[in-house]
Order: C-alpha cells, then sequence, then structure tokens
C-alpha cells in the first residue's frame, strides 16, 4: 500500500531506523531520514538534525505526515533519564506543531518481570531504572494525546538481532563471534526461552502502521517469531555445545565494578534468568504479517557478520 505521503524517520541511522527508511522506500514512499549524519541510503532524503534540539526536530517533521521515533542512544540509565524525556518531548512537540501522527518505536521495559506471555493488555510495572524511564516516555505520549490532541501509535518489540545489529546483545555476544571463529556467550542462562525480534521484520511492520492507518492510537508487539532457547538459537547459527560459553551473574556482578557496560546489564539481568516470551499474534491477525522464521534471520545475520570479518 503506497500512501504517497511525507514520511521522517528521526534516528534513521540506526538499524531500526535504516530498516524502517528501506521498508518505507520499497513502497514508493517519499522518506526522510533524519540524523546526526547523512544516510547512506540510496533514494532517501537525508536530513541532519540534533534531537535533543527542539528546534531541530520541528524543522525535520515540518511538512511530514508520519513521523517515526527510532532513535536509540547510549546504553547508560544515566544518559537515558538525561536524554529520552528530552528526545521525546521534542517529538511530541514537532508532531503536535505540525499536525504528524507519530510512530514511537519502543521497548519491554515498562512491563518490568512478567509472568507467562507479554501481550499488548499486559500492565506497565517497571523494576529497573530504564523501565522507568520507558514507562514515563508512554504516559507522555498519552497525556499528550488526551489533554493537546497528540496523534500517536506505539509499535513495540522484543530484544532483536539481525544484520548490522550493532547494539544487539546475540549480535555482539554470540553471531559476531561465531562469525570470527570464538566461543558464542550467551548470558546467564541458555536454557530460558528468549524471544528474539529480526530487526528487517520490525522496519517491514513500523513501515505498515504508518501506511495503513487502522492500527493509529494502538499499541501493537511487533512481528515476533516464537521463542527459542538461547542454546537453540545458537544451535542454529552451527554452535556445538563445546562453543557456547554461559557468562554467570557472579561473572557479570564482578565485571560490573569496572566496566559501566556490564553494570548496566546486570540492571536487566531478569530478562535472562526466567522464560522471556512477546506475543505478537494481534499483529498478524490484523495486517497478515507472519515473523521470519529464525533459522533465516540467523543465516542471514550470520552471514553479514562474517562479511565484515572478511572486510576487517
Amino acid at each position: 500500500m503506497t500512501t504517497t505521503q511525507q514520511h521522517v524517520v528521526l534516528g534513521g541511522n540506526g538499524v531500526v531506523g535504516r530498516e524502517t527508511v528501506a521498508a518505507l522506500l520499497r513502497r514508493g514512499e517519499r522518506v526522510t531520514s533524519v540524523g546526526r549524519r547523512p544516510s547512506a541510503i540510496g533514494g532517501v532524503t537525508s536530513a541532519t538534525a540534533d534531537l535533543l534540539v527542539a528546534q531541530d526536530v520541528s524543522r525535520a517533521v515540518a511538512g511530514a505526515q508520519l513521523a517515526y521515533l527510532t532513535a536509540g542512544i547510549v546504553y547508560s540509565s544515566t544518559i537515558w533519564a538525561q536524554q529520552w524525556p528530552v528526545i521525546v518531548k521534542n517529538a511530541i512537540e514537532a508532531a503536535i506543531a505540525h499536525g504528524t501522527h507519530l510512530v514511537y518505536f519502543d521497548n519491554v521495559y515498562a512491563y518490568g518481570l512478567v509472568s507467562g506471555e507479554m501481550t499488548e493488555e499486559t500492565p506497565l510495572h517497571p523494576v529497573s531504572k530504564k523501565g522507568r524511564i520507558r514507562a514515563d516516555a508512554l504516559a507522555a505520549l498519552q497525556a499528550a494525546a488526551t489533554e493537546r490532541g497528540l496523534s500517536y501509535t506505539v509499535a513495540r518489540s522484543a530484544d532483536f538481532y539481525g544484520p548490522g545489529a550493532k547494539t544487539s546483545v546475540f549480535n555482539t555476544f554470540a553471531l559476531s563471534k561465531l562469525a570470527a571463529g570464538k566461543k558464542a556467550t550467551w548470558l546467564f542462562d541458555a536454557d530460558q526461552p528468549h524471544s528474539l525480534g529480526y530487526t528487517p521484520d520490525i522496519g517491514e511492520a513500523l513501515a505498515l502502521l504508518g501506511t495503513h492507518r487502522a492500527g493509529s492510537g494502538d499499541t501493537w508487539h511487533l512481528p515476533t517469531a516464537p521463542a527459542l532457547t538461547g542454546r537453540e538459537y545458537l544451535h542454529l547459527a552451527g554452535a556445538s555445545d563445546a562453543q557456547i560459553a554461559v557468562m554467570s551473574r557472579t561473572t557479570m556482578r564482578i565485571g560490573s565494578l569496572f566496566n559501566s557496560a556490564a553494570r548496566e546489564a546486570l540492571e536487566m539481568s531478569y530478562q535472562d534468568t526466567e522464560p522471556y516470551l512477546f506475543d505478537s499474534c494481534s499483529f498478524k491477525t490484523a495486517f497478515g504479517m507472519a515473523p521470519t522464521p529464525v533459522a533465516e534471520g540467523i543465516a542471514a545475520t550470520l552471514a553479514a557478520e562474517r562479511a565484515l570479518v572478511l572486510a576487517s
């Protein structure tokens, strides 16, 4: 479906932004990719902007019917607390000022620890600093809709992986290591089921939400294949049990004394020590889009990681 509208992707240089831009372009849409540097994707209009600067965001969104907030920032609770409310506020203000529908890309942190499957009806109960920041952002969106007429949709994803997904734990700790001939690492418990979204699917789903207004104003779980255990994912990537290392919480705690990334990961460890089950059936029913099979997604991602190794 082509809407012949102007689409603006805020954070267009990140992996989710790139996949969203590509999906919109495949539909023949007019797309502007907004980031700190020009986009490398052919056929897209580039706009450079700082999402922390309200005037930059307003200028980027002006004239667009759809805006997608797909930006990612440094994985730090401190930086999230400082920057994410500002980015969300700037996107809200720009969307209201220009009558633009905002598609907000979200994660599951605001749910906290969930017993059973996460669905669109799961209540928000954050148990981490990052989760509370995400919950506050959702509250700001709802308040802007109720009090000021903001038009928005929430597009929520599980943890993700995919070609070029540099911020993906599965890419970084497992697939990139296997591509380099090293052991793959899974965090905390390789025998718990853990849902993983595939970034090309995420981009395709965001484009669907932007070009099919039937889902406007709702929260949607983006297409995600049935959960496998960490060990099962790694076996699909070709790893034997001897090539799989499991990082314990004790090791991570020791690392957190010296490494900020370990401290940030430790805060979210509940996601890896319990079943992490993300249900996306509603999206498939509404839009007819099924997730890419895990084996296919892993094969494509591993091929991309091997190409990076060969190029380095």
